[in-house]
């Protein structure tokens, strides 16, 4: 009779760790789907997911519009699809933060922004749990006209001059730009003069482009910016 209860007992303990390990199986794939939807949701549908997205790009942008302004803080309805969708505050740092005109990448102050206005900011992979989440953003971009898009703000990867006496840049997010030998190059804040050539491995600059793709404008940001 003993033996008996001790064979079922061992039953039971074996079933048992099974159905244990058929749960832990069904979670980890449930983790696994879910890390899977969220890059398809953050990269877009049709792209590729990468093992991990910070490794392409330390900044996100995100963008939307305005729900308030206040001192050091602007407030967004994110609506990119990217990062947390809905309300987002981003803190404006004085020695961190840049806000910029997205026609002619000018420094705007923040009570020139109002609600309802779009705007499109760069954060950091970084951000509260609170509710709304809260973050840094490096780099604002508002008053774009309505009849064109807003700057990207790139890290170059590389820079490369063509046969033809065009240039290709390939950003760190790996895009590729092709700018004209004639393409205008500007310094941010400066009366320097910059030339496509300035524009090296881990340069930042803004980049312009038009409805087909094709680079218009370039603001160089100084090197120590980077």
């Amino acid at each position: 009779m003993k033996k008996i209860k001790n064979t079922v007992l061992a039953a039971v303990c074996c079933t048992g760790l099974m159905v244990l390990g058929c749960v832990g199986l069904a979670q980890a794939q449930d983790v696994t789907e879910s890390t899977e939807t969220r890059q398809q949701r953050e990269v877009g549908p049709g792209v590729k997911p990468v093992e991990d997205l910070e490794a392409v790009s330390n900044q996100i942008r995100i963008w939307g519009p305005v729900l308030g302004v206040e001192e050091g803080v602007i407030r967004i309805d994110n609506q990119s699809g990217a990062s947390f969708a809905g309300e987002i505050i981003l803190n404006i740092s004085e020695e961190y933060s840049k806000v910029l005109d997205g026609e002619n990448g000018y420094p705007v102050d923040l009570d020139q922004i109002k609600v309802g206005d779009v705007i499109y900011a760069y954060i950091g992979p970084a951000m509260t749990m609170s509710l709304p989440p809260m973050t840094t953003a490096q780099l604002v971009i508002c008053q774009v006209p309505q009849d064109r898009k807003a700057p990207d703000y790139v890290e170059v990867k590389s820079m490369e001059q063509q046969e033809d006496g065009s240039w290709k840049l390939e950003s760190v997010d790996e895009v590729s730009y092709v700018i004209p030998a004639d393409c205008q190059i500007l310094p941010f804040l400066t009366r320097n003069i910059v030339m496509l050539s300035d524009v090296k491995e881990a340069s930042t600059c803004l980049i312009w482009t038009g409805e087909e793709g094709n680079v218009q404008k370039i603001v160089l940001f100084p090197s120590d910016e980077a």
